[in-house]
């Protein structure tokens, strides 16, 4: 992972500064932009504004300009290149751009005037998109708000009426487009994401699962919809777009999944990839989180190309990333298109070839990144679990082989092996399909997706593994 900063990115991040003067752009300082983010976000790259109108509404979404202060070719933007992501780690991030970029000159702090990149976008009264603007600004966030705050209408300081106003018809306004999500059969997984928190020697203090409250789910539309427009704009006025792209999932993958689930599931449309998924996934507990990830694995992985074959998961037909270019190099590319969009409007389809080389790039910079997250995650919940040798902890079979079962922690999510020789009572051989271990005396199953209770013997947290006893 890369560590350290080139001298060279050092010294010209230092000379880097606002300068608002030089700038000729809409000053919005007057609208009561907010940035809403995570009580430990140390970087605010996107603040939000919505007013209600008779016939819908209109609602702003600013990004923080970073293609203003990040030229191609320059030193800053090479590195960010080889970086291609920001990568996150529970108590620490190696960023994709210098701090002073990222925390500071392209953070929307409350009560700062900062140059962003800002999107209007018209909605009807259902909140089916009318029409859209990009330009860019000078911008203001009145205030810097958590997700927390907003889910529970409780903050730390007063808020003006226009703020209050703005988050009331925000609230109106996400709910409409996750309907309109849900109407057009985007892809539904209930998916839990660990929360680890670390002792200051570096050792793992707790093990929970982050919260999906309706405030998180209220930002996520809006930068959904942010996205639309920028996909939109970009490929009708050039044919390309850095495009996030998701492809369907096998056929294949979504039959043996059934089987796996158990083959009861009866399919809405069996000819609809997203359809079945959606079936399979109501069928099964929001709990149950073993499952959930089975489903999420059947799917292909989003990448990012110029060449467009829509996206499965949200069922649209185009979309690109537009509101992080703070930490995904493929937004700060389209930052550049649109804003290329908006000042002379030159052809880029000679960048087309260089741009897909960034996008195959910047896909396998990004599942570097998450192979990185998930290991570190899963040393420091082993590391926890270490301490717990001797304990008792309810499990799910997700893993069935000759020599054993795999056994899934329902509170962690890790898996440990429970060896064949261990289990009670009987001697037990791997069935003819290979889905399930019976006893030959009993003819007792162990079967994928059962429960069973298991002690916690032996753990390596650097190697991943962890040894089961079955409970009596």
């Amino acid at each position: 992972m890369p560590t350290s900063w080139p001298s060279i990115v050092k010294q010209e991040s230092a000379s880097l500064k606002i300068n608002l003067d030089n700038l000729i752009r809409k000053n919005l300082s007057n609208i009561a932009f907010v940035t809403i983010d995570g009580e430990d976000a140390k970087d605010f790259d996107d603040a939000v504004f919505c007013v209600e109108l008779n016939d819908g509404y209109d609602l702003y979404v600013a990004i923080a300009d970073v293609s203003l202060y990040v030229k191609p070719g320059s030193s800053i933007d090479k590195e960010a290149i080889n970086r291609g992501t920001s990568i996150y780690f529970p108590n620490f991030v190696i960023p994709m751009l210098p701090e002073i970029l990222s925390n500071n000159l392209c953070s929307l702090r409350p009560n700062e005037d900062r140059p962003s990149l800002v999107v209007k976008i018209n909605l009807d009264k259902d909140c089916y998109l009318k029409e859209y603007n990009f330009f860019s600004a000078i911008i203001h966030s009145h205030a810097r708000l958590t997700y927390t705050e907003v889910e529970n209408n409780s903050f730390e300081s007063p808020l003006s009426n226009a703020v209050i106003d703005s988050l009331k018809n925000l609230k109106s306004l996400a709910h409409k487009r996750i309907a309109i999500k849900e109407e057009r059969g985007a892809v539904r997984i209930h998916s839990k994401e660990h929360l680890i928190k670390i002792n200051d020697d570096g050792t793992s203090k707790s093990i929970s699962f982050r919260k999906n409250i309706f405030a998180n789910q209220m930002i996520e539309e809006c930068m959904l919809l942010a996205n639309e427009c920028a996909a939109d704009l970009l490929n009708n006025r050039y044919g390309y777009a850095p495009f996030r792209v998701h492809e369907e999932p096998d056929q294949l993958k979504l039959e043996t999944l059934k089987k796996i689930l158990g083959g009861n599931v009866q399919l809405q449309n069996p000819q609809d990839p997203a359809s079945q998924i959606n079936s399979i996934s109501e069928k099964i507990s929001a709990k149950d989180q073993l499952k959930q990830s089975l489903i999420l694995q059947t799917m292909k992985r989003a990448e990012y190309s110029t060449e467009n074959v829509g996206h499965f998961g949200l069922q649209l037909d185009q979309y690109c990333h537009f509101t992080s270019p703070i930490r995904r190099y493929p937004d700060l590319l389209t930052h550049r298109m649109i804003k290329s969009c908006i000042e002379d409007d030159n052809d880029h389809s000679s960048y087309k070839k260089n741009d897909q080389e960034i996008c195959e790039l910047s896909s396998k910079l990004e599942h570097r990144a998450e192979n990185a997250s998930r290991k570190v995650n899963q040393i420091l919940i082993f590391d926890y679990l270490k301490r717990h040798l001797g304990e008792s902890f309810e499990g799910v079979i997700s893993g069935v082989t000759e020599f054993g079962l795999f056994i899934t922690l329902e509170k962690f999510l890790v898996s440990g092996l429970l060896h064949v020789a261990d289990l009670k009572r009987d001697r037990y051989q791997l069935s003819k399909d290979q889905t399930y271990l019976y006893g030959i005396k009993s003819g007792r199953r162990y079967r994928f997706g059962d429960s069973i209770k298991v002690k916690i013997v032996a753990v390596s947290p650097f190697e991943g593994k962890m040894t089961l006893l079955q409970n009596e």
